[in-house]
């Protein structure tokens, strides 16, 4: 797998490794910002997105094992198709500290056993020389509920040109 530090931008690393959070049902509102009008799956769909912040910041594999399908793959335009072993081989070796990790216009639709959660997740990292560098990716990500649990299934990244001016941080 990676054994030097790549060539491609961080962006491209973070999208590839951070996917997702909130949800939506249909007729209701979808909007993470309101938790209490959530329904009980999209709250479990939140929580599993919060978990999997978690786990890819901490570069915990075995977290992020029990939640991806076994059919799990990543998707970003001008990049191949990761598989779940290689996803969590990546996970694993992320060549820069993860500062933080959040997720901003989340929604989520759910469909009896899929949902789709949509949003923009915004990431600070850290490289070797101390350098901090914030990026803005749009998602979507699709889980399954198998066996009473909600698991990833797919997840598709775009790096945005530019972070939109309202998550940059205040001066």
């Amino acid at each position: 797998m990676l054994r030097s530090k790549p060539v491609m931008n961080p962006g491209w690393w973070l999208s590839l490794l951070l996917i997702t959070l909130p949800m939506s049902t249909s007729a209701q509102t979808n909007d993470a910002e309101h938790p209490e009008k959530l329904t009980k799956d999209q709250q479990a769909i939140l929580q599993v997105e919060k978990e999997i912040f978690t786990a890819v910041k901490n570069q915990d594999t075995k977290t992020l094992e029990g939640i991806l399908t076994d059919d799990f793959v990543y998707r970003s335009p001008g990049n191949p198709a990761v598989a779940r072993g290689d996803f969590l081989k990546l996970s694993a070796s992320f060549p820069y500290k993860i500062v933080s990790v959040w997720g901003e216009e989340m929604k989520v639709n759910v469909y009896g056993n899929t949902a789709v959660l949509t949003g923009l997740q915004l990431a600070k990292t850290q490289d070797d020389d101390g350098k901090e560098r914030t990026s803005a990716v749009a998602f979507t990500d699709v889980f399954v509920k198998q066996k009473g649990k909600w698991r990833l299934s797919l997840a598709h990244a775009v790096d945005l040109p530019k972070i939109p001016s309202q998550y940059l941080p205040k001066k």
